[in-house]
């Protein structure tokens, strides 16, 4: 696709991306931070090739950092964001649950993505009950050119009500185009940081939670009452039967009604997910035989709209991922949207032909060629064989290109769960004595994330464990970001690198080996040292990454070998 020129005038193509991150800029967005995650990272991705002047863009070495250093900078009446995927929504979640009692002068908006059909994460996380359980507000573009309205309407409620203000984004969205007649303006007076002390305001201490807590439910009800008449929720068509369709979801629906000119199903358009329109909600459903909702991942809208009709005592059949004709799991396909449907709607009847989008999973691509992991793996499972193969073994890993090597001959994790938990799952493992040996697998991005810690705990434990630490020096399988072990920023300027040898001594490790995985003697000779040690031992397989990285910085204070 060709990127659309922001200094172009007349239409122009726009990603959902590229609307988000237009929008953030034309919102007077300063300060942005994150952590590397799909479909988050994306957004980013169009900031730094945009490169406004007015923002300065980070990377954190976890979402909670992340979501801390943005919100910190709202407090000077800076507006700024903080941007991640679902899971890391989980990482920050402590942040946010204090944060929305004591907000800035600043604008704050907290970007989420999620991943319907778990392309490239863990799980299928959907957000929306998690800002719901945060108590804050929540939009969701119901195209992708709305994303760039989105994100000012965000930062004027968040200015509003003092609260953060989070909105959702999903995969399909950040590629898919809208035509859009605007150019590019960003605001021509940017905010003044400025730190106004005032008694009390921001220290959330249990003295002052219960009030605190009061006025963000005062202010939730006045944003609910507002939302009921915001453009973002509207009404089209008319008939007995409907549909309910939050988000991207009505993107989908209107892409597969596109030739459809029929007006026997009323729609309802849910822009504001969190608090929901429930008067105007209510009204749709009146005179209504049946409703189907439409949305991903969660019945998270069908539930609420079950209770909506409840209490207004009004009885139509509800249907949706819970007790309806679409699968309870998965991305919404066409194919799906149009089954649904012709289940619904008795004289309807889906196109001849369905496109169905095709979408990428990282996890089902093998090892890139070159690539460190490829000797590093081979060579641990040729020490493994000669003790006892791999049944005398139990590998754990996490998130980042480790898990290429389940579909690659290498084939080597017995467990993968969360970024960063591969230490504390094998630590624990280790803990119970089994006669097995125990090795974890950490990424480089991961060990700064949340490894490091769980790393103390391994030590502190006493607890046998071989720690293979894969440094190629960058977030790879999320796209090349840096992190703090590299020695430069995302914009390619200098600064001073985390020693990641540093770092593993600092924690307790006394055995640790720092090797090049291409020199195949020396990382065998690492593999069994550690395997023979007592203790938590760490073997570093240092070599940049072939599609990213060109060099690698130090380690000091360890020799390698």
């Amino acid at each position: 696709m060709k990127k659309s020129d922001p200094n172009s005038s007349g239409w122009i193509a726009l990603s959902g991306s590229e609307a988000l991150a237009w929008g953030m800029i034309e919102a007077g967005v300063q300060f942005v931070n994150g952590h590397p995650g799909s479909p988050a990272s994306a957004v980013i991705d169009e900031l730094l090739r945009l490169n406004p002047a007015q923002m300065r863009i980070e990377w954190a070495v976890n979402e909670r950092s992340a979501f801390d250093a943005a919100f910190g900078a709202s407090l000077t009446g800076v507006r700024s964001l903080v941007c991640f995927k679902s899971v890391g929504l989980n990482v920050a979640l402590d942040s946010l649950m204090v944060s929305n009692l004591a907000g800035g002068d600043g604008g704050f908006v907290v970007l989420t993505g999620d991943d319907p059909g778990g392309y490239g994460s863990q799980n299928e996380e959907d957000s929306r009950p998690i800002i719901a359980a945060a108590e804050i507000p929540l939009l969701e573009p119901c195209t992708p050119a709305e994303g760039r309205r989105v994100m000012k309407l965000a930062y004027e409620l968040s200015e509003q009500i003092r609260t953060p203000v989070a909105v959702r984004l999903v995969q399909p969205m950040m590629g898919d185009t809208e035509q859009i007649e605007q150019p590019l303006s960003p605001p021509a007076v940017l905010a003044q940081p400025r730190f106004t002390r005032q008694e009390d305001r921001w220290t959330v201490i249990p003295t002052f939670v219960v009030d605190y807590h009061q006025r963000l439910i005062d202010a939730m009800r006045s944003v609910q009452a507002e939302f009921e008449d915001w453009d973002l929720n509207q009404v089209e068509g008319q008939g007995r039967l409907g549909i309910i369709t939050p988000g991207y979801a009505y993107h989908k629906l209107k892409q597969v009604l596109e030739h459809d000119h029929t007006t026997s199903i009323r729609i309802l358009r849910l822009g504001t997910l969190h608090p929901l329109p429930e008067i105007r909600i209510a009204g749709f459903l009146e005179g209504l035989d049946a409703v189907l909702v439409l949305e991903e991942t969660a019945p998270y809208i069908e539930d609420k709209v079950s209770a909506i009709a409840f209490r207004a005592g009004v009885k139509p059949v509800i249907l949706g991922r819970k007790s309806g004709p679409i699968p309870a799991a998965g991305e919404l396909f066409p194919g799906h949207i149009a089954a649904a449907l012709e289940a619904f709607l008795p004289e309807w009847s889906a196109p001849a032909s369905i496109e169905e989008p095709e979408r990428h999973m990282i996890s089902t691509e093998p090892l890139c060629e070159g690539c460190p992991y490829i000797p590093g793996f081979g060579t641990l499972l040729q020490v493994m064989e000669r003790h006892g193969g791999q049944d005398a073994f139990i590998v754990t890993g996490e998130s980042g290109c480790m898990i290429r090597a389940q579909v690659s001959r290498e084939r080597i994790l017995d467990t993968k769960f969360a970024m960063g938990s591969s230490i504390g799952i094998a630590a624990g493992i280790a803990r119970t004595g089994i006669q097995q040996k125990v090795i974890a697998l950490t990424g480089d991005t991961a060990f700064l994330h949340t490894g490091w810690g769980e790393l103390i705990d391994a030590v502190q434990a006493e607890v046998d464990l071989l720690v293979v630490l894969l440094d190629n020096a960058t977030a790879a399988i999320s796209g090349g970001q840096p992190h703090a072990a590299i020695g430069h920023d995302l914009h390619g300027n200098p600064r001073r690198a985390v020693d990641l040898g540093a770092a593993i001594r600092a924690a307790g490790v006394e055995n640790v080996r720092v090797v090049d995985p291409a020199e195949i003697q020396a990382t065998q000779k690492a593999y069994e040292e550690g395997l023979a040690a007592r203790g938590v031992t760490v073997v570093v397989l240092r070599h940049p990454c072939p599609i990213f990285v060109k060099d690698i910085v130090p380690i000091t204070g360890i020799d390698e070998r």
